[in-house]
């Protein structure tokens, strides 16, 4: 009998030290836990926009409370502490009433109260470059809110900022007519008439991005674009197609899955290509910018880009036959800035030789900058930007 309790006791003891191991390995303590670096808050040009960006060691959990009033939002972020050197940071008053990160049992718990209404969006990104595991919330103050801020900009004497971007330029011609004609020459013609026409607007600041017959990589416009808190980019060309016969003006904006059709798709291969001229690799990882495009979602700027490009397909059908009755999609490295609404106007086939000649005219490119610029009056007057 002693024998048997024994080795009862013994069992009860084994299965007593399984249970604790058991315990330690799987408990939240013994798991090594999620840290939070950093939380980041930016605003878009226009302070319509507020992004907030967790930057964690590993990916974040998180549940969202879907309840929240229409000026709040609430999270929790599952097992994750924050680190020593975390800090709170800064916000502007005028659109957060109230920001709070506080520490629940094993959990983090956000709250966000504004002084607008609000709507948002939010997805999760993997590592990249310096940047950790990232959860992102995009907010956006609602329209009733953008014609408030709109009047105030008005008040501050602000201007909506035009990129105006004329395609190639340098050691890069672009499309060459069977006459010779330049690519880089008309469109910037068209670019400078542009840029003419939309200087005598009160409420608009035109930029160039080309003033003259040089050669920037695709990288250095968008740069340069952002220098100057573009609200709307607009890359100006000169289509060519293996068809002589193909003619008529089209607007593309950026694709996120591929192009829409393999002619959009081609044309993009060749706009693409030019970057590779001045020695810049378009997939350079170092560049900064190009950790900017990695890094941040762009389907809020497609959808503005294409609301836009539909207007503009409208105002060129005044003064052009249409090559594409719709907006195309693609993957234009010049059209990838995070944050500017932006697209490409190809205004005329260079290579059908109807075209050619009438893009060699002044009368021609005078109306299409004239087009141009009464779309975009049309886009802001809209509140599209």
């Amino acid at each position: 009998m002693i024998l048997f309790f024994n080795s009862i006791s013994r069992k009860k003891t084994s299965m007593n030290l399984l249970a604790f191991f058991c315990l330690f390995l799987f408990s939240p303590e013994a798991i090594s836990k999620n840290k939070l670096n950093e939380m980041r808050i930016s605003y878009n040009s226009q302070e319509v926009k507020i992004r907030i960006v967790f930057d964690a060691n590993k990916k974040i959990n998180y549940k969202l409370d879907k309840t929240s009033k229409k000026n709040t939002i609430k999270a929790s972020f599952l097992n994750i502490d924050t680190t020593k050197k975390f800090k709170s940071p800064k916000f502007s008053k005028k659109y957060i009433k109230k920001l709070k990160l506080s520490r629940d049992k094993e959990n983090l718990n956000f709250y966000l109260k504004t002084n607008n209404f609000i709507k948002y969006k939010y997805f999760s990104l993997k590592p990249s470059g310096k940047f950790g595991y990232r959860f992102v919330i995009d907010i956006y103050l609602d329209k009733e809110n953008n014609k408030i801020l709109k009047k105030q900009n008005v008040l501050k004497n602000s201007k909506v900022v035009i990129a105006i971007d004329a395609g190639h330029g340098g050691k890069d011609p672009g499309a060459v007519g069977k006459k010779g004609t330049l690519e880089k020459d008309i469109v910037l013609s068209i670019s400078k008439k542009l840029y003419v026409l939309l200087k005598k607007e009160k409420n608009i600041k035109p930029i160039l991005i080309r003033s003259k017959d040089s050669y920037m990589t695709l990288r250095q416009r968008i740069k340069k674009a952002r220098k100057y808190k573009a609200d709307l980019f607009i890359s100006i060309h000169a289509d060519a197609a293996k068809n002589r016969k193909a003619k008529g003006s089209s607007v593309y904006v950026l694709s996120q899955h591929g192009a829409s059709s393999e002619a959009a798709k081609w044309l993009a291969d060749k706009e693409n290509s030019s970057d590779l001229l001045g020695g810049a690799s378009i997939d350079d990882k170092d560049n900064e910018l190009a950790q900017v495009i990695l890094d941040m979602s762009q389907s809020v700027t497609i959808e503005t880009s294409l609301k836009a490009s539909r207007i503009m397909l409208k105002n060129l059908k005044k003064v052009s036959k249409l090559h594409l009755k719709n907006t195309g999609q693609a993957g234009f490295v010049v059209l990838k800035s995070p944050d500017i609404p932006s697209m490409l106007i190809e205004t005329a086939f260079l290579s059908n030789a109807k075209e050619e000649k009438k893009l060699r005219t002044k009368k021609f490119q005078k109306n299409i900058a004239k087009a141009i610029r009464d779309g975009i009056l049309e886009i802001i007057k809209k509140g599209i930007i």
